[in-house]
C-alpha cells in the first residue's frame, strides 16, 4: 500500500477511534440587519454554555492525534466541563513537519453548566491579527490574544442582575442581554451583569462601542467608547 494511502488509513482509524473514546466518557443598542439564526434551547429563559475548543498535539503520526485530543480534553477541563459535556467535531487533522513529526488539530464543543470554582469570571477583550475583537470569559482561541479585562462576570444569577451572551452577526462579535441575540446568531452565556448601577458593589460601565468603516464591534468601561462610536450601555460589570 502506497505510504499515502497507509497514513489516510492511519488517520480514519485514529478519528474513529478517538470519537468513539470521547463519546464513551462522554446589545444595548441593535446589531445590523442578518438574516437571523435561532438560538440553542433555553431553559427557564436563559441560554446555555457552548464553549468551542481547540486541541494541538505533535510526535509521530500515531501519536499526535492522541496529543491533541489530550489538549482539547484539558483545555476543557480547566473551564470546568466534564469529557460527558464535550464532543469532538472535527479530526485529529495532521500535518507533516518533517520526517515522523507532525502537528495534529482537534476541534470540539462543550456545552451545559461548567462547575466553576470561582463566583466570578474575568470578561477579557480579545483582539486577532487583523484587530478584532472577541470579548469572552472562555478559552483564548487560536490567533487571539488577552487585551485586558472589562471587569469580573458573574458565573450565577444574583439579585438584580440579568445574563449576558456572546452572539455574532456577519463573522462580528457582540456582546447582548438578550437571549435571543437581536435576532443574530447565539454563540455562548458568558454569566451575568447588572442592568443597573448597584449600590455597595463597585462596578464599571460595560459599553458596546464600534469602530472603523466596517463598524466592528468591540467592549469598553469607558462610556465615550475610546473616541470611537458607542452602541449604548449594555449595564454594569464587577470589579472584584
Amino acid at each position: 500500500m502506497p505510504r499515502t494511502s497507509r497514513l489516510r488509513a492511519t488517520l480514519l482509524a485514529l478519528a474513529a477511534g478517538v470519537a468513539a473514546a470521547v463519546s464513551a466518557t462522554a446589545p444595548a443598542g441593535a446589531a445590523p440587519v442578518a438574516t437571523p439564526a435561532a438560538p440553542p434551547a433555553a431553559t427557564a429563559n436563559v441560554g446555555p454554555v457552548v464553549v468551542n475548543i481547540t486541541g494541538l498535539g505533535g510526535g509521530p503520526a500515531n501519536i499526535a492525534g492522541g496529543a491533541a485530543v489530550a489538549n482539547y480534553l484539558q483545555q476543557a477541563a480547566e473551564l470546568g466541563f466534564s469529557n460527558a459535556q464535550c464532543r469532538i467535531t472535527e479530526g485529529p487533522v495532521l500535518q507533516h513537519v518533517t520526517g515522523s513529526y507532525y502537528n495534529a488539530m482537534v476541534k470540539g464543543t462543550c456545552s451545559g453548566d461548567p462547575v466553576s470554582g470561582t463566583p466570578t469570571r474575568s470578561l477579557n477583550r480579545l483582539i486577532g491579527s487583523e484587530g478584532e475583537h472577541i470579548s469572552t470569559v472562555w478559552n483564548v482561541p487560536p490567533g487571539y490574544r488577552v487585551e485586558g479585562s472589562l471587569g469580573q462576570v458573574y458565573m450565577s444569577p444574583r439579585e438584580g442582575t440579568v445574563p449576558l451572551y456572546h452572539c455574532v452577526v456577519r463573522r462580528d462579535n457582540f456582546l447582548s442581554t438578550d437571549v435571543n441575540c437581536e435576532g443574530q446568531t447565539y454563540v455562548t452565556r458568558l454569566g451575568w451583569i447588572h442592568p443597573n448601577q448597584p449600590s455597595g458593589v463597585g462596578t464599571l460601565p460595560l459599553m458596546r462601542c464600534l469602530v472603523g468603516s466596517h463598524r466592528e464591534f468591540f467592549e469598553s468601561n469607558q462610556t465615550n467608547c475610546e473616541g470611537q462610536a458607542s452602541g449604548g450601555q449594555l449595564g454594569w460589570i464587577s470589579t472584584g
